[in-house]
């Protein structure tokens, strides 16, 4: 078994977590990987080391469709490419060198195969927990939208309601199956986090049987008040509105940009921004990037520099918790947003601190009414409901893993003749793979 596992030597404390995705969160742009990211330096932070293992799907340029090959990263550094029994070996080798296994942690099941994730799983007697970072969990078209356009409803996926459905395919019905099944099997060693009560209250309508199972847990604690950026805008000064967040039209990209043109064109006093990252230009939209590697507060830290009045955070989507949406509030920007979009909706109207528009179409709407929307912004600002001067992260998962026991049974499963196949091809791969890494980095 020594020859087989994945080198141990990265990781750097005694107790670790293994976290599964889709990809390599150190890459990735998207709000799961931002959180992957944070919550691997805040538990490092507390002494434990975090192992993260996604699907390869291509290998020296061939698909790899058994889903038995694996990226391993420790505590942020990409390792080696292994496949699946190469990652219960590591384990195995883990705990003879007295670093324990402490959990499980799921943060996605997306491109992954459920038939070896569930063999990785069962291999040990570890706590699990599942994030539910979005509805991947009742449908593989995650957002619950028909066509990827519209919103179909928290339900599974079957014949009668998704016919016609462009996301709808034989193996749709299949992949959640499987899920679920995997589920059910685990229930008497997996819980789940939710990072909001909107997100619980959806998820638990399609399991019901998992009501004791759920905790709500958001990403981050606001700490302390923002006092500026909340004086009275007067009519002679442009009002500054941004778009915050990545260019897709899920989020409302498509929506956006046609208001931004019709108010543009029709001469309203405002000035336009886009923060974040987007493949096209416009002359009248001002675009800053904004990469959370680098800089973990970086959105936060664009809104207040450039005093955005408005942030437009126009989802389509039941969003499961928005990191957009908590770093407009900490910069007191007034949110425009729509009844679909979930958790935004959910936040705005409770703290009052924007519009949730009944359609997805109000849009136009609400930007070419400068006077009004001003109107709004002023009542907001005179009301002194400062969002926070700070997000932390929430450090409730260390807690959470203080609680569980270090160490796990581990059973090794043998090597098939096509195992013994792969390895040479993975070992081969493996420095490739590193020098492309460095290469697009």
């Amino acid at each position: 078994m020594e020859k087989r596992g994945v080198c141990v030597k990265g990781i750097k404390n005694k107790r670790y977590v293994i976290t599964v995705s889709y990809g390599d969160y150190t890459l990735n742009v998207g709000g799961t990987d931002k959180f992957i990211l944070s919550q691997q330096r805040m538990l490092n932070e507390n002494g434990i080391s975090l192992i993260h293992i996604f699907p390869v799907l291509r290998v020296l340029k061939r698909q790899m469709n058994s889903g038995k090959v694996w990226g391993v990263m420790m505590d942020g550094v990409f390792r080696s490419l292994t496949d699946t029994y190469g990652i219960v070996s590591m384990i195995d080798k883990l705990q003879r060198k007295e670093r324990n296994l402490i959990a499980f942690i799921l943060h996605h099941l997306k491109d992954t195969s459920i038939k070896e994730i569930s063999r990785i799983l069962r291999s040990t007697d570890a706590e699990i927990i599942m994030y539910l970072h979005d509805y991947y969990t009742i449908c593989p078209e995650s957002g619950l939208l028909r066509d990827y356009h519209d919103f179909c409803g928290i339900t599974f996926p079957n014949d009668d309601k998704c016919k016609g459905c462009s996301c709808f395919d034989g193996e749709t019905t299949g992949q959640i199956n499987r899920i679920k099944k995997l589920l059910k099997g685990l229930a008497d060693r997996i819980s789940f986090i939710a990072p909001s009560k909107s997100l619980a209250d959806n998820w638990l309508k399609a399991y019901p049987e998992f009501r004791e199972r759920i905790t709500v847990v958001p990403h981050q604690k606001c700490v302390g008040e923002y006092c500026e950026n909340m004086e009275r805008i007067p009519d002679s000064e442009p009002l500054r509105i941004a778009y915050v967040g990545y260019q897709a039209p899920h989020k409302g990209w498509n929506e956006w940009a046609d208001a931004a043109e019709k108010a543009f064109r029709a001469g309203k006093n405002y000035k336009f921004f886009h923060m974040g990252v987007c493949s096209e230009s416009r002359s009248y939209i001002q675009q800053i990037n904004v990469d959370f590697h680098s800089d973990i507060n970086g959105m936060t830290k664009v809104l207040r520099d450039n005093r955005i009045d408005c942030a437009v955070l126009w989802s389509m989507v039941p969003e499961t918790y928005s990191f957009t949406l908590y770093e407009a509030y900490s910069a007191n920007c007034f949110i425009l947003t729509n009844s679909l979009s979930g958790n935004i909706a959910y936040v705005v109207r409770d703290k009052g601190n924007g519009i949730v528009a009944e359609s997805s179409n109000d849009l136009s709407e609400l930007l070419l009414d400068e006077e009004g929307l001003r109107k709004r912004i002023n009542q907001f600002r005179d009301k002194k409901k400062y969002g926070p001067y700070k997000l932390e992260e929430n450090d409730a998962i260390v807690d959470i893993l203080a609680g569980y026991k270090s160490g796990c049974k581990i059973t090794v499963e043998r090597f098939s003749f096509v195992d013994c196949l792969m390895k040479p091809l993975l070992l081969l791969y493996t420095p490739l793979e590193m020098l492309r890494r460095r290469k697009n980095r």
